[in-house]
């Protein structure tokens, strides 16, 4: 196993894979100067190069490790001789916590604040960088990591050796962004596979020797992820195109008034980049779920189930719990600002919609389905969508197995966020 591969596995197992361990035992975890991350509990073992460097136990690790947000460890307390100075690492480490939670418009406010106080605060610009290129912003990405390497110390040595990797892997993603970059005829891969059909625009092929690999296992994972989700499994083999932007735009852009990047049409089709990580992930395992949705349904309807679990199985990637408390809130403030559109509204789907009417209405669909979630189980998640698929009306089928008709979840999703949020009277 690749190290960095190992301290996934060690992160994902949790408490329960660390049982053996005598209780006062720690995982450590580092950096080499190649860039290859470390992991032992013994501390003998560690380097001495590399006692400094270690990364933290506890949430704040696992929030460092999570798809393409891995990075280094909060910067080290400020002798509290500059308040500017001491504000911005403590803005810092407050926006690794943020990203552990997935408040990441929370944490690249903070990160932005942080470099205002320090602008040569190495850490923010490497956490900006990763946003940046989440985000699809390539150039600003590309100028936080030279930033980085700009103003990085020997304390961060260790980690120079990536920002540079990823510096260079951003030209595969501008090339693969531009308009005339890729083909919308893929090469279809000739390995077999009995669980998926694979094509891939042949530019993604071009860089990351792993890049199939590393899809193959996401799609696995997906794959997993969706059945345990909706309590049933694939009846055949499922069909997967992956573009570089580019390609699917050229391809795509026609048929949506927001942009995309993904969806499903008896095949997934997805943007990929040139090298794979958490975003891919996150959205095959987003994209599987519409799959099987389908089969099983035989439609998309209701759009709001189909989307919501859909993004919930996307959260799940991200390792991420639900709804994000500012996501909550906002929805809190669409109810106030009678922006709310009930779940009615949004069973024949989201076309005709705005970038931000339809991002409003993700995060509905998102709630009202991990309100479904919490009150079913797999088998009668299995049996809604059975019966959906038999014929039974959205309503039947939701009040046979839930208890309650759409109107009626409506009605609980918008009391329960008026509860977490409740608004006083001046």
């Amino acid at each position: 196993m690749r190290p960095r591969a190992l301290v996934l596995a060690l992160l994902a197992l949790g408490p329960p894979a660390v049982a053996a361990v005598p209780a006062r035992a720690h995982t450590y975890l580092w950096i080499d100067e190649a860039g290859a991350t470390h992991a032992t509990d013994d501390p003998a073992r560690i380097a001495p190069a590399a006692r400094g460097h270690l990364v933290p136990e506890g949430d704040a690790r696992v929030g460092l490790w999570r798809g393409s947000l891995e990075g280094p460890p909060p910067p080290a307390t400020h002798d509290g001789t500059h308040a500017g100075a001491d504000r911005a690492l403590r803005l810092v480490r407050g926006a690794l916590d943020d990203l552990g939670r997935g408040e990441t418009a929370r944490a690249s406010a903070a990160l932005d604040s942080a470099l205002v106080l320090a602008p040569n605060l190495a850490e923010a610009h490497w956490y900006l960088a990763l946003l940046a290129q989440a985000r699809g912003h390539l150039d600003e990405a590309a100028s936080h990591l030279r930033d980085f390497l700009a103003t990085a110390g020997e304390a961060l040595e260790p980690w120079r050796a990536s920002a540079e990797r990823r510096l260079a892997a951003l030209s595969d993603e501008e090339r693969l962004a531009r308009p005339e970059s890729g083909s919308a005829a893929l090469a279809r891969i000739a390995q077999e596979h009995p669980r998926f059909r694979l094509e891939v625009d042949p530019a993604l092929l071009s860089g990351d020797r792993d890049y199939l690999d590393t899809v193959l296992r996401y799609l696995e994972e997906a794959r997993d992820h969706g059945s345990t989700l909706l309590g049933v499994v694939p009846a055949a083999p499922t069909g997967i195109a992956l573009y570089g932007r580019g390609a699917y735009d050229r391809a795509y852009r026609h048929r949506f008034t927001f942009r995309t990047v993904g969806f499903f049409d008896g095949r997934v089709h997805v943007v990929s980049a040139a090298h794979p990580s958490g975003e891919l992930r996150a959205l095959l395992f987003h994209e599987l779920t519409h799959a099987l949705f389908r089969e099983r349904t035989g439609g998309d309807r209701p759009y709001w189930l189909n989307e919501g679990l859909a993004e919930l199985a996307g959260r799940a990637a991200r390792r991420q719990g639900g709804l994000a408390a500012t996501e909550r809130d906002a929805l809190r403030s669409a109810i106030d600002a009678g922006r709310w559109r009930p779940l009615s509204q949004l069973s024949g789907g989201f076309a005709g919609l705005s970038d931000p009417e339809a991002r409003a209405a993700y995060l509905e669909a998102a709630a009202a389905a991990a309100w479904i979630v919490g009150h079913t189980d797999a088998a009668a998640r299995a049996r809604l969508l059975e019966r959906l698929g038999a014929g039974a009306s959205e309503d039947d089928a939701l009040r046979e197995i839930v208890g309650k008709n759409a109107a009626g979840i409506d009605a609980a999703v918008r009391a329960q966020i008026e509860a977490e949020f409740p608004r006083f009277a001046p």
